[in-house]
């Protein structure tokens, strides 16, 4: 994967955006990864695999009988919270 920084970003964003079309590419700032370009077809991947993910999960709660409130607010919170620590 290439790694640019936010420097060479400013400098070379068509070159970094050609990049981007082949391959993820790393934008670092102050030594330290902020964010990664993708290619548009591997974001859209990635949304399709993140919404049939929460699907299947949706299927599942629907088939074993609702999971009720207490458990989904619960599962959410986990979930926040353990993405917040991340």
């Amino acid at each position: 994967m290439k790694t640019v920084t936010a420097t060479e970003l400013k400098t070379k964003t068509g070159e970094t955006l050609d990049a981007a079309q082949k391959e993820p590419v790393t934008i670092e700032k102050n030594g330290r990864p902020i964010a990664v370009i993708v290619p548009q077809a591997d974001y859209e991947r990635l949304i399709r695999m993140e919404n049939d993910y929460w699907l299947t999960r949706v299927e599942s709660a629907e088939k074993s009988g609702y999971i009720g409130t207490e458990s989904t607010t619960n599962f959410f919170r986990e979930t926040l919270k353990g993405n917040a620590e991340a």
